[in-house]
């Protein structure tokens, strides 16, 4: 049965209409997408999938392990952080403050200090899992008693990954520290490896 063509046309134009004002694109793992008209990134569904970064402050875990070239030892460092963090999707910059002491041995030495960077790649500050590229700059004191304080500073690279909850993010960070000052207060090569574990509140 066939409608009249006075209805078939108003009822055409009830199915055509949406479509023509729908928002096409197809939408990525956190039902979010670029507008096909105007291209702004946006987002649909849950509220948590469309958090789209922020700020975030937390505190975690931070280790330096040194390792001596020259015979294949090493020493590890450990002690607590304060961490921050803005981002915006898949890139965010992070601060630290941080205070390591000797674990390996029983010299009484400590390295404070501050470090500053960026972090990129996939999920960075959206809800779920996330993976990323670091790199930055850093400074930190080596302090032992009954002798000078030593200023060592440089840049940094490394990667890392985690999960950012609704409130919370969890990360896991490894970074490759480059700087002669190691070398220069240990007396001997040295190559420095910084692993931080970070827990924080997102708001």
């Amino acid at each position: 049965m066939h409608l009249p063509l006075r209805f078939s046309l108003p009822l055409a134009a009830l199915v055509i209409h949406p479509m023509a004002w729908a928002d096409p694109g197809a939408l990525d793992r956190f039902d979010c997408h670029n507008d096909a008209i105007t291209g702004e990134y946006h987002c649909h569904g849950e509220d948590a999938l469309a958090d789209l970064g922020g700020f975030a402050i937390g505190t975690g875990a931070r280790s330096s392990v040194w390792v001596f070239t020259d015979d294949s030892t090493y020493e590890a460092f450990v002690g607590p952080s304060i961490d921050i963090e803005a981002g915006l999707g898949a890139f965010a910059f992070q601060g630290s403050y941080h205070y390591k002491q000797l674990v390996t041995d029983s010299a009484d030495i400590y390295l404070v200090g501050w470090d500053i960077g960026a972090k990129i790649g996939r999920g960075v500050a959206r809800y779920g899992s996330k993976y990323y590229g670091s790199l930055g700059y850093f400074t930190e004191s080596a302090q032992q008693e009954g002798t000078e304080n030593v200023s060592i500073s440089g840049f940094y690279f490394g990667a890392g990954g985690g999960y950012n909850w609704d409130e919370f993010g969890l990360d896991v960070q490894a970074d490759w520290h480059l700087s002669d000052g190691y070398s220069d207060f240990a007396g001997s090569d040295v190559q420095t490896l910084s692993i931080r574990t970070v827990l924080s509140y997102r708001f």
